[in-house]
């Protein structure tokens, strides 16, 4: 065999390599903008019925934009300084809803995407929200797994159901969704 041989196997072994490694450690995102609710949402300007924060988003946190909308402000990343008040009546352009996989923890975190008007910065900026809840992913067959969709800042109220993979759909008490257990 060659030294040309050798070399072009080797170039094509690292590549290969590097390949599969980029695969496996990229975060992988889906577009939901077709999907129920997020296609409901989607091309549309939204008015806040709840109060909102939005501030910077930690720049290691960030899937796309670099603002982040929380319904409470103690939810931010712990350095974050400047939270800003969108109060009652903000509209929110919703431009799209992507889901990112993150490679090692393998957990998926569904995002809507768009832009709001900011005072106090007096200049529109690009956030994400972070809506839609999957407790049982993995856990079950897929006819057991479902999606639950918490109060967002365009919402009277949160989404009543749980919406199960195959379909159907079942109520959800989101009272007591979040209560501690009882020992």
């Amino acid at each position: 065999m060659s030294l040309k041989n050798i070399l072009i196997g080797f170039v094509v072994f690292t590549l290969l390599v590097a390949g599969i490694v980029y695969l496996a450690f990229r975060t992988k995102t889906k577009d939901l903008s077709k999907q129920f609710p997020y296609n409901e949402i989607i091309d549309r300007t939204l008015t806040t019925k709840q109060p909102a924060y939005i501030a910077a988003n930690y720049e290691h946190f960030v899937e796309k934009h670099p603002y982040i909308i929380e319904m409470d402000s103690s939810n931010f990343y712990g350095t974050i300084d400047s939270i800003y008040t969108l109060p009652i009546g903000t509209p929110l352009k919703i431009e799209g809803a992507n889901a990112y996989t993150k490679p090692v923890s393998g957990s998926t975190h569904p995002i809507v995407l768009g832009s709001v008007f900011v005072k106090e910065l007096d200049t529109t900026v690009k956030f994400e929200f972070y809506w839609g809840e999957n407790p049982t992913y993995g856990l079950y067959e897929h006819k057991d797994n479902y999606d639950i969709y918490p109060l967002a800042p365009w919402q009277e109220g949160a989404l009543p159901f749980k919406y199960f993979w195959d379909g159907r759909t079942e109520p959800h008490d989101w009272e007591t969704w979040d209560l501690p257990l009882e020992n």
